[in-house]
């Protein structure tokens, strides 16, 4: 738990990892009362579902050599505002690049330059780069190209053409479609000017601006899924637990 061992071991139950309610009182999360929890007594020692943790803005991931959960309480970015589309990201390059290649080894090497250009091309027009890059990672099942998408049209972000005839748009070069896609979601989350003029996202002036500043309003705009930002929330956790952030 941040960083230290702790005494107190936990349970398995059905491949869940369970740990006496105790602990989570010490991280300040009083799971007592909360009637979604799922809870299990165990030698006389009531255990929660480790997972629980992370609606109460808590980390919780799993070593497997070690049979461990890992916990950590201390964050080092603002829990608050993770969801804003409009921001600053907090990974490296490296860091999203390495998250990638354990999501889908040899996607790095096909796209090695990708992290970095979300980086670059989020910065400049002040779009959270990870969730653009999480949001990557969901369309396009971390670069398998399972769905209509061909890699070749370096669409990452899945948008539709222009005249919507066509399977989706296709970009050039690798920083076009990813600049596309960041001017797609500018488009949603702000009501700023672009500042890389002209658009290159096709579907840009379709928008109303300002829409959905948060990725869960992309839910069933972006993608009819409802539960579309709720998925890259969950990709966006990971890769934050991966860096070592949450």
């Amino acid at each position: 738990m941040n960083g230290k061992p702790h005494g107190e071991p936990g349970i398995l139950v059905e491949g869940n990892a369970y740990i006496p309610i105790d602990l989570s009182d010490s991280l300040g999360v009083d799971l007592a009362q909360a009637t979604q929890v799922r809870r299990v007594l165990y030698n006389g020692v009531v255990h929660v579902r480790a997972i629980e943790l992370r609606d109460h803005n808590i980390s919780v991931s799993w070593d497997n050599p070690s049979r461990s959960v890992i916990i950590r309480s201390i964050l080092s970015i603002c829990i608050d505002r993770v969801n804003k589309i409009v921001g600053h990201g907090n990974t490296t390059p490296f860091q999203m690049q390495a998250f990638l290649a354990r999501a889908n080894p040899g996607a790095d090497r096909q796209y090695p330059d990708l992290p970095k250009l979300y980086q670059e091309e989020g910065s400049i027009e002040g779009i959270n780069y990870d969730i653009a890059f999480a949001q990557m990672c969901v369309e396009t099942d971390y670069l398998r190209f399972r769905q209509d998408l061909n890699p070749a049209q370096n669409n990452f972000g899945n948008l539709g053409s222009a005249d919507g005839r066509t399977s989706g748009a296709t970009f050039a070069s690798a920083r076009l479609g990813v600049r596309a896609h960041i001017q797609h979601l500018k488009a949603y989350a702000s009501t700023e000017s672009l500042v890389q003029q002209p658009p290159i996202d096709p579907r840009f002036r379709f928008v109303t601006r300002g829409i959905a500043p948060a990725i869960e309003q992309l839910s069933g705009r972006w993608s009819p899924e409802l539960d579309y930002g709720g998925r890259i929330l969950a990709a966006l956790r990971r890769l934050y637990e991966s860096a070592g952030l949450l």
